[in-house]
């Protein structure tokens, strides 16, 4: 089959346009991927400063975290280091030293095994999340005069050796005048000590 001369024209005329059409297709295509492209690098340029300064402002609260969790870290070793294991016998003897010393004789004196007792605590991080302590408990009996006694119970919530003691309850019995015995209390004491590392 033999194509005359205009055959191939018009052919060669409508090879000529489908491809003319089909690249200005895609130069369409690429202005509408290039102008896409601009604004996405336009709101990139404008959020980027404002995104470098968000970064040094939370580099400068975790700089100040770091501090705050050193000087907390700090704290709580000086509080460690205030609360030593607790020694009954140690604690016995001062608490005999202190009657002695108020003119007070000790009746009865008794300490509890010590126990662990856990407080719960913000978290300072993964290491110290809580605090145990190991807690005795005391009950001392003691005679003698009113006045002794009162002395004898600040001496205990003043002295520098019971900072880490709390006097849970005094029960003081104080006879009628007319009555044979001298007054006497029982004080319940709680002294703390810390167990850890």
């Amino acid at each position: 089959m033999k194509l005359s001369r205009t055959a191939w024209l018009i052919l060669g005329s409508g090879i000529f346009v489908i491809a003319f059409v089909s690249l200005y297709m895609v130069f369409l295509q690429q202005g509408r991927e290039q102008e896409r492209l601009d604004d996405s690098l336009s709101v990139a340029q404008t959020t980027l400063p404002t995104l470098v300064a968000e970064r040094d402002d939370l580099e400068s609260q975790l700089t100040q975290l770091e501090s705050e969790l050193a000087q907390a870290r700090s704290l709580l070793y000086k509080v460690k280091a205030k609360f030593q294991s607790v020694e009954s016998i140690e604690y016995g003897e001062a608490l005999f030293d202190i009657a002695d010393d108020c003119d007070l004789e000790i009746t009865n004196l008794t300490a509890s095994e010590p126990r662990d007792k856990e407080v719960e605590s913000e978290p300072i991080d993964e290491e110290t999340q809580a605090v145990t302590y190991a807690i005795t408990s005391f009950t001392v009996e003691v005679e003698g005069t009113v006045a002794h006694i009162l002395d004898f119970i600040n001496t205990i919530a003043t002295s520098e050796y019971f900072t880490n003691a709390t006097i849970e309850m005094v029960n003081m019995d104080v006879p009628e005048p007319d009555e044979e015995g001298e007054p006497s209390a029982t004080i319940d004491l709680i002294i703390y000590g810390y167990q850890g590392e």
